[in-house]
C-alpha cells in the first residue's frame, strides 16, 4: 500500500484562513507594541480584542502544526495496519493449507495401514497367505506409531 504524502498537511481555503488569522493577530500584536501611550480604557478594549484574536490564532497554528505532525504518525499507522492485515491473510492461508496437508497425511497413513494388512478399518482381517512387503510393513508401523487409532 503506497501513501500519498504529496500534498500540503493543510490545504486549500482552511491554510489559507489559518495563515490570515495568525497574520492579523501578529499585525496586531505588532500595532499594540508600537502604540503604548493609548489611554488605559482604550487599552483595555484593545487587549480584550487581541486576546479573542489569539485564542483564534493559536487554534490556527495548532491545526497548522497538528496535521502535520499527525499525519505522518495516522500514515504510520496505516502502513501498520495494512501489514497488519497481509500477515493475518498469510497465515489464514497458512493454516488452511496445514488443515489439508494434515487430512492428507491421515488419509495415507489409512491407506498404508490398510495395505500391511491385518485388520482394515471395518474389522475384518485380511485372509491371505501372501507375505506383506517389507517396506510397507515399515511405512505401515510408521503410520500406526503417528496415527494411533
Amino acid at each position: 500500500m503506497t501513501v500519498d504524502r504529496s500534498g500540503p498537511p493543510l490545504a486549500g481555503v482552511a491554510r489559507f484562513v489559518a495563515l490570515v488569522i495568525i497574520a492579523v493577530w501578529l499585525g496586531l500584536l505588532g500595532w499594540l507594541a508600537t502604540h503604548t501611550s493609548k489611554p488605559e480604557v482604550e487599552w483595555a478594549r484593545l487587549l480584550t480584542v487581541l486576546s479573542s484574536l489569539e485564542a483564534v490564532a493559536f487554534a490556527a497554528a495548532g491545526a497548522m502544526f497538528g496535521t502535520t505532525i499527525q499525519r505522518n504518525r495516522v500514515e504510520e499507522a496505516k502502513d501498520r495496519a495494512a501489514k497488519a492485515e497481509d500477515r493475518a491473510a498469510n497465515a489464514e492461508s497458512r493454516s488452511l493449507s496445514n488443515e489439508q496437508a494434515a487430512a492428507n497425511g491421515r488419509a495415507l497413513a489409512t491407506a498404508i495401514k490398510n495395505r500391511a494388512g491385518g485388520k482394515s478399518q471395518s474389522g475384518i482381517e485380511r485372509l491371505s497367505a501372501a507375505k506383506p512387503d517389507p517396506a510397507v510393513e515399515e511405512l505401515s508401523s510408521l503410520a500406526r506409531s503417528l496415527f494411533p487409532d
